[in-house]
């Protein structure tokens, strides 16, 4: 596929400040421990009903950040405000944000948006999170998801 092709499949949106409440699992990129993740991913569904204020009820959002050496994967549901937090549960806001989004069934969104901002000139912000939105009922993979990488 030609970069032009790439930048059309990419788009440029803004998102208003969010806000979520979820379950975090951190793993080093050296011994990623997959059962960890399953089990946070079900710990989160098993305790969506104590998320109060529930924007969307039929998708939930991954917030991820990584370095070198460890990645962070948040289970969320996004919510109208963050109030009472559940217990082991994390709450937070992002302000308002620029993203490159994509969603793409057959290639990498990841490499597509990379090659893309590279096309348009503009950088990642890696100082924020990157978000994967998933549909309940559809398999939790990143060719399912929307992609939304943060931009400067």
């Amino acid at each position: 596929m030609s970069s032009d092709q790439q930048v059309v499949q990419v788009e440029i949106v803004t998102l208003s400040e969010k806000h979520f409440i979820g379950v975090a699992v951190t793993n080093a990129f050296k011994r990623v421990d997959p059962e960890a993740i399953q089990k946070t991913f079900q710990v989160f569904l098993s305790r969506l009903d104590e998320i109060e204020g529930m924007v969307d009820s039929k998708a939930y959002v991954c917030p991820h950040f990584a370095n070198d050496y460890l990645f962070t994967y948040i289970y969320c549901m996004e919510v109208t405000s963050i109030g009472e937090v559940p217990e082991r549960m994390i709450g937070f806001s992002m302000p308002s944000q620029r993203y490159a989004k994509v969603r793409s069934a057959d290639q990498n969104p990841y490499e597509l948006i990379n090659s893309s901002l590279e096309s348009m000139n503009l950088t990642n912000n890696a100082r924020s999170l990157a978000l994967e939105v998933y549909r309940f009922g559809e398999e939790q993979n990143m060719n399912n998801a929307d992609i939304y990488i943060p931009i400067l």
